[in-house]
């Protein structure tokens, strides 16, 4: 009994810390459980979470995209843009959100194909596409906020179903299919078999460079969909919003079990590992510390995503379902 309690700790680490976090915060601040409050923590969680999932995905093929923020902002800033001209009927409306997200994903592609022609670390490339983007937003809106108030999309922020925002409907959507997409189909196991050995995977026939690539435009399509979540949330765009959104992704991913090397971990964890630290965020907040008591939390957090994987990596034992 001892035994399986051990292992069932080891294996659900971070689902028992999520519980210990609520049980701690619900003792010391009750207001932090409240319905309302639960509800604000899933919104927020969901508009990082989906760019998280496909964090995760390039992450298990041994990549990852550092210019998601950048993109993100971008997202918000050109859905705005066209809304306030388009968004006089539900066609411009739609044309809105599809021309959004196809330029953030063809951002990612172009990551991509950077990356896989020219051998660059997707390091340096993502993170000097992250200065390009935010030069570009910052001409593209002279340096300023943009706004919209289109009906629909204040409605559609503001709306809920059984109490719970369309937006966290969203994430969960998005996370049940890349689940299922990680778990069941060909293109899941390349990917897993891309970050576990590459040299491996291309002897069995797989394209490690088509699959790396893929994750790319990926990440930009979850950038392009999570600005145009946070449009709906606060009906505005800005290159300083969600500056932190690829670390606080490669945090989730990480500490929901899926190290930086590749080759294993599940988007599930993810999951989880961005409720973790939205529960942690949302909980400083509740414990009435300073503001930059908060930042230097979230870096102390960061750090330790460091420990976890440099550990994960070396003890190569810990299995991940």
């Amino acid at each position: 009994m001892k035994t399986k309690a051990l292992s069932f700790l080891k294996n659900q680490m971070i689902l028992c810390l999520l519980i210990v976090f609520i049980i701690v915060l619900a003792i010391l601040r009750p207001s932090f459980v409240s319905i309302n409050n639960i509800k604000n923590v899933l919104i927020d969680a969901s508009i990082y979470g989906v760019a998280a999932l496909a964090m995760t995905m390039a992450i298990i093929t041994g990549a990852f995209d550092l210019s998601m923020a950048a993109n993100f902002a971008w997202g918000q800033i050109f859905f705005c843009f066209l809304l306030n001209n388009w968004g006089h009927t539900a066609g411009g409306i739609i044309g809105a959100f599809f021309c959004t997200i196809i330029t953030c994903m063809l951002i990612g592609a172009l990551n991509g194909v950077i990356i896989v022609k020219t051998g660059i670390s997707a390091w340096i490339c993502t993170m000097s596409m992250n200065y390009i983007i935010k030069g570009w937003c910052l001409v593209f809106t002279g340096s300023d906020m943009i706004k919209t108030e289109n009906p629909f999309i204040v409605a559609f922020g503001k709306g809920t179903f059984l109490g719970i925002s369309y937006l966290t409907y969203i994430f969960i959507a998005i996370a049940a299919l890349v689940y299922v997409i990680m778990r069941f189909t060909q293109y899941g196991r390349n990917l897993y078999a891309t970050g576990g050995n590459d040299v491996a995977a291309k002897l069995s026939g797989i394209n490690t460079d088509f699959h790396r690539f893929t994750t790319f435009c990926i990440t930009g399509l979850a950038a392009g969909i999570a600005g145009c979540m946070y449009v709906c949330l606060i009906r505005a765009g800005s290159v300083l919003y969600g500056t932190d959104l690829a670390l606080t992704c490669i945090a989730a991913t990480v500490v929901g079990g899926t190290p930086l090397s590749g080759g294993r971990g599940g988007v599930h964890r993810t999951v989880i590992g961005i409720l973790l630290l939205y529960v942690m965020y949302k909980g400083l907040g509740f414990l009435r510390l300073a503001g930059y008591i908060n930042t230097m939390v979230r870096g102390i957090v960061l750090l330790l995503v460091v420990f976890v994987d440099a550990f994960m990596t070396q003890s190569g034992t810990k299995k991940v379902k």
